[in-house]
């Protein structure tokens, strides 16, 4: 029944009570004592309808409308259809809830849901064990009010989503973090916890291993290069017969003396901490330095072009920002038939500045580029060899950049040269 023809029936309803009042009222001579009474037995009726309308809403179900008929009934059929669809919807949405608790529950990091205002919505059992959370106590509270290392709150307060911050866990300085923050939602904010201390340790481990050795091989090293040259300095050896394998045992004593001082030196860079910002380091003599020795690496050297438009100088160790200056040039100049320009750049772009080696070389095929600075990686490993490149050399670069808190960047096209890019913050600059 629709709402229309239960308004009908109840208005022919009153059209009838009021006429046969009155009709009765006729016969009796009291027209108006017979109104008023049908007028409140109607009114009674309906009050009667309300209460149990009222009761009736308690539990609202399709399969208990009191009435079925008029009005009313209609009355009855909308509440409970509309009770219906709302009932769906808070089992649909409970399912998705349940759902969705149960899959962040399962994640293996710590994860908190933040409100706008920083307090905490809800978090998973993981955050309950690695941020020292309690279910029934915090949430609702500003969760940088729950840390006592500083370095979390500041993280939260700055909500930088481009950074991530490794800490000690909050009450167990044996455990280590990494935390990230995500926009969701209107204004939200989700906090992801990793725990690292395993793969901290194994790094650890790795670069324990990597030194000890390095350190351990250097000593039979330097006394295998000792005899190497003491037989070749010895006029009783036949020149003819042992000129060349000396030769050849001197060269790869020499890589492998290389290979272990790079070795080193990642090992020092991973596990040192950022460099002082003391020094004061020219960049536009130190161009000038590496490319002079550069120059006297052969008789087939490219060209190589200085443009230096900055006189910034970089904060930093000048001894690691050597390194990085000759692993660029040098790797550039290898790469360079002699015929072809290897160009130096070093120029303001805005707050910071860019130290450029471009060259125009045969370059590199795009799949190859981003595995560049990985140890020990060469596009052509028997070339490298040829030329002494012990595939350590951009790795180093970038642990060193990491270190004054540089970036670089690589660009290259086969048969189009290559350009290594580095990016040096305001704050690491002066003058």
């Amino acid at each position: 029944m629709n709402s229309r023809s239960g308004w009908i029936q109840e208005f022919w309803r009153i059209v009838v009570v009021i006429l046969l009042a009155w009709a009765v009222g006729a016969v009796f001579h009291r027209v108006t004592e017979f109104l008023l009474f049908a007028l409140l037995a109607y009114t009674f009726r309906n009050l009667f309808n309300l209460q149990r309308l009222a009761t009736w809403l308690d539990n609202p179900r399709m399969d208990d409308i009191p009435i079925r008929f008029g009005l009313w009934g209609d009355i009855y059929s909308r509440i409970a259809r509309v009770s219906s669809r709302r009932e769906q919807r808070e089992e649909r949405l409970n399912r998705l809830l349940n759902e969705y608790a149960a899959s962040t529950s399962a994640l293996p990091d710590a994860t908190v849901a933040l409100d706008i205002d920083g307090r905490i919505r809800w978090f998973n059992e993981v955050a309950s064990h690695s941020l020292g959370l309690l279910p029934g106590k915090d949430i609702g509270q500003p969760l940088v009010n729950l840390f006592r290392n500083p370095e979390i709150s500041t993280f939260i307060n700055e909500a930088d989503y481009t950074k991530s911050l490794q800490t000690a866990a909050p009450g167990n300085a044996t455990r280590q973090l990494e935390i990230r923050l995500a926009p969701y939602g209107d204004g939200q904010t989700l906090l992801l916890a990793q725990d690292i201390t395993e793969r901290l340790d194994h790094e650890r481990m790795r670069k324990d291993f990597v030194a000890n050795v390095s350190h351990e091989l250097r000593t039979p090293l330097t006394v295998v290069s000792g005899f190497i040259e003491n037989l070749r300095n010895d006029r009783f050896l036949n020149e003819e017969k042992a000129r060349r394998p000396l030769e050849l045992m001197e060269q790869q004593a020499a890589r492998m003396q290389q290979i272990i001082e790079d070795l080193l030196l990642l090992a020092r860079l991973e596990t040192a901490n950022t460099p002082s910002r003391h020094q004061e380091v020219s960049v536009s003599e130190l161009l000038a330095l590496v490319a002079e020795e550069c120059r006297g690496l052969g008789d087939d050297v490219p060209t190589i072009e200085l443009r230096l438009s900055s006189a910034r100088r970089i904060r930093g160790d000048e001894k690691q920002l050597h390194s990085v200056v000759t692993n660029l040039m040098v790797n550039a100049v290898n790469h360079t038939p002699g015929a072809g320009k290897v160009s130096v750049i070093w120029e303001d772009n805005g707050r910071e500045s860019l130290l450029e080696v471009r060259d125009s070389g045969e370059g590199i095929a795009p799949e190859h580029v981003p595995r560049l600075t990985e140890r020990f990686y060469r596009v052509d490993a028997g070339r490298s060899r040829e030329r002494g490149g012990t595939g350590l050399g951009l790795a180093i670069v970038k642990h060193i950049l990491y270190r004054h808190e540089a970036r670089l960047e690589i660009e290259s096209q086969p048969g189009q040269g290559s350009r290594f890019t580095c990016r040096f913050p305001a704050s690491r600059l002066s003058g």
